[in-house]
């Protein structure tokens, strides 16, 4: 090998060190420049981040002291929450040379085109707005929207969260709520149960009568007043449509009707009263031959 060829690849290898040693030396100038920035940013976060769940956590136990009401005080701390994070993010930046109260005006002047992109979650929230102004509910309340029914939990910024009967979590948008029909069954304090039977024909009404209502006023979780009623409802195809409709309060509901409902079928079994039910009737040959067709009658 010639000297000009060794000569070539010395320079390379040469330009190659050079590089490297160029590439490190430029990342270690970065490191020491920017570092104490990444280092310092890193600990503003994990301490504005924790401070606001501290703050949170801080809140929510000296509203719950208060006698404000917990819808008002889930919504509070939600929007507390987020607002306390958002600043925690800004105020992330700030060693970057990211002024805060410039964001601040940015994020007023973004917010009404991103209102324009973003309508249901503007939606949303105006519409917690609107549930915590008017309370058409309450946490604690149990209520029936858009076929859903539950007790609800919390009320968040953006939604509303229902605990059903079989212990499932149900979250609904707070615009679907407003926009929808409400039913709350536990703001007047009592609810109605309904007892809807059927029974024969030919039953002494008025016994029955008796009967049920002297059952409706021997149970304590019964209410007197309003008072107990009977009625007949209809007069149907299989017999007498008879309801007996109580009232109690609203935490009682489910043991009334499930206790009622057992003595009702006592008292109807120790009284002969029967309840008609669907039946085929079915005739045959003791031969097994067809059984003739009716013949029309004469004219």
């Amino acid at each position: 090998m010639d000297n000009s060829a060794v000569s070539s690849i010395e320079d390379v290898i040469t330009e190659a060190a050079e590089e490297v040693s160029s590439f490190w030396t430029g990342l270690w100038d970065w490191f020491v420049q920017v570092g104490p920035k990444i280092l310092w940013a890193a600990i503003i976060f994990v301490v504005s981040w924790w401070l606001s769940g501290l703050i949170v956590r801080l809140l929510r136990k000296a509203l719950l002291r208060t006698d404000i009401d917990r819808s008002v005080i889930t919504f509070l701390c939600s929007m507390s929450k987020y607002a306390l994070r958002l600043i925690a993010i800004l105020l992330t930046l700030t060693p970057f040379g990211f002024e805060v109260g410039t964001a601040f005006a940015a994020l007023g002047a973004a917010g009404i085109t991103l209102g324009l992109g973003l309508k249901e979650t503007v939606a949303n929230l105006a519409s917690g707005v609107q549930i915590i102004i008017t309370k058409p509910f309450q946490v604690g309340h149990y209520i029936l929207i858009n076929q859903m029914e539950g007790t609800v939990t919390r009320v968040e910024i953006m939604f509303t969260t229902l605990k059903t009967l079989d212990y499932k979590e149900v979250v609904i948008p707070n615009s679907v709520i407003t926009a929808g029909v409400l039913t709350n069954y536990t703001s007047l304090g009592i609810r109605r149960v309904d007892f809807n039977y059927c029974v024969r024909y030919g039953t002494d009404i008025a016994r029955l009568r008796e009967l049920l209502m002297e059952l409706a006023q021997k149970e304590d979780m019964v209410l007197q007043d309003p008072a107990p009623l009977f009625a007949v409802m209809n007069q149907g195809a299989n017999g007498l449509e008879v309801s007996l409709r109580v009232y109690c309060k609203h935490e009682n509901y489910w043991s009334v009707f499930f206790d009622m409902q057992e003595k009702i079928k006592a008292l109807f079994e120790q009284n002969d009263i029967q309840v008609p039910f669907n039946q085929v009737d079915l005739y045959l040959h003791p031969d097994g031959s067809p059984i003739p067709t009716p013949t029309e009658p004469k004219k």
